[in-house]
């Protein structure tokens, strides 16, 4: 025999029911969420908003013709909502989805000049020779703008040996963040 709980998710006219496992999950889902935001001022009405986008989700599974959730059903929504922060299955979007910030450097390897088109040039990976040749063009043409954005560049970029130390220090920035 299974324990059924009915759930009232704030502000959804829905209840659900949802077997004792499935409520588990849930409930261990919105403490998580509560304990990561426990500084946040605005906590109550992130929770609330939260709740009420499971509600809705909860809600589609409902229609589909399940009556008392499972949880695999609460883990599917929860996973669709996703992680919360410290947990791999289920909450807050984590970190690792979005696109690891890449930093413009100087390279000294095979520079010509200073080395801001070696690092404009791994940076966007262009090939130098095609990042040097709009630089030259931008020189020529622009009555010097180009030079003076070069060398502006030249004083305010950070300076790294070579491309690999380069992607190497993007690589962990990236996993850093």
């Amino acid at each position: 025999m299974k324990k059924v709980i009915n759930i009232s998710l704030s502000g959804h006219p829905n209840m659900f029911q949802a077997d004792e496992a499935a409520y588990d999950v849930l409930r261990q889902y919105l403490e998580r969420a509560r304990a990561r935001l426990k500084n946040d001022p605005d906590r109550e009405e992130v929770i609330r908003d939260l709740e009420q986008s499971i509600a809705e989700k909860l809600a589609v599974v409902v229609g589909s013709g399940v009556e008392v959730m499972g949880i695999a059903d609460v883990n599917a929504v929860l996973e669709e909502i996703g992680a919360v922060d410290g947990d791999k299955g289920s909450g807050f979007a984590d970190t690792a989805d979005q696109p690891p910030r890449r930093r413009l450097c100087r390279i000294k390897e095979g520079q010509q000049i200073a080395g801001v088109c070696q690092g404009l040039s791994a940076y966007s990976s262009v090939r130098v020779d095609w990042v040097r040749l709009v630089f030259l063009l931008l020189a020529t043409s622009t009555a010097g703008v180009g030079a003076l954005a070069y060398v502006v560049m030249m004083f305010a970029l950070p300076i790294v040996s070579t491309r690999e130390e380069y992607f190497a220090a993007n690589r962990d920035q990236a996993g850093q963040m």
